[in-house]
């Protein structure tokens, strides 16, 4: 896994093998500014549309700390076999999904750090690689009020040319 840091945030693109995944993370770079991290209002969907099916919104819900999926991209729900879409991380099937992704979610306000991580992870009765940018929002630039997630399975179209071999974009 890939974390920035306030110095090497502009070094996580170079990391980003997925080119609509890096696509995704230079718009946000670029949208936040001086801020530390944008506000859903300032970003246009249309602005990434190649990562769009790709995409997971999470609302982040304080007091106490927990997380509901706002969107879950149609290739991801296409993938999973089902759709989180107004529902709460909680109701997340897979036990192991679940606990990674609150895991996830927790850190990411935490430290309101955009993070890139490259894993696999079980769906039904197989385990598929993945290489995923997590992107913190918030309207005043302080608080993570969303999350974006852009996820995209090895396998897919979107991943680009694949080395099997060593694992890693070609």
């Amino acid at each position: 896994m890939s974390q920035s840091s306030d110095n090497g945030v502009a070094a996580l693109a170079g990391c980003i093998e997925t080119p609509c995944l890096r696509q995704l993370y230079i718009y946000w770079e670029q949208r936040r500014g001086e801020r530390r991290f944008p506000a859903r209002r300032d970003l246009d969907p249309l602005d990434f549309r190649s990562a769009l099916g790709h995409i997971t919104l999470i609302d982040v819900l304080y007091e106490p700390l927990r997380f509901r999926f706002r969107l879950h991209g149609t290739d991801l729900v296409r993938r999973a076999g089902y759709d989180m879409t107004g529902k709460m991380i909680e109701e997340l099937p897979n036990p192991t999904n679940r606990a990674t992704l609150i895991e996830r979610c927790r850190a990411l306000v935490e430290t309101r750090q955009p993070i890139r991580i490259a894993d696999k992870r079980p769906l039904g009765t197989r385990v598929y690689g993945y290489e995923a940018v997590w992107l913190p929002l918030g309207e005043n630039g302080l608080t993570v009020t969303m999350l974006m997630g852009g996820l995209v399975y090895r396998d897919s179209r979107a991943a680009g040319p694949f080395n099997e071999q060593s694992g890693t974009a070609a």
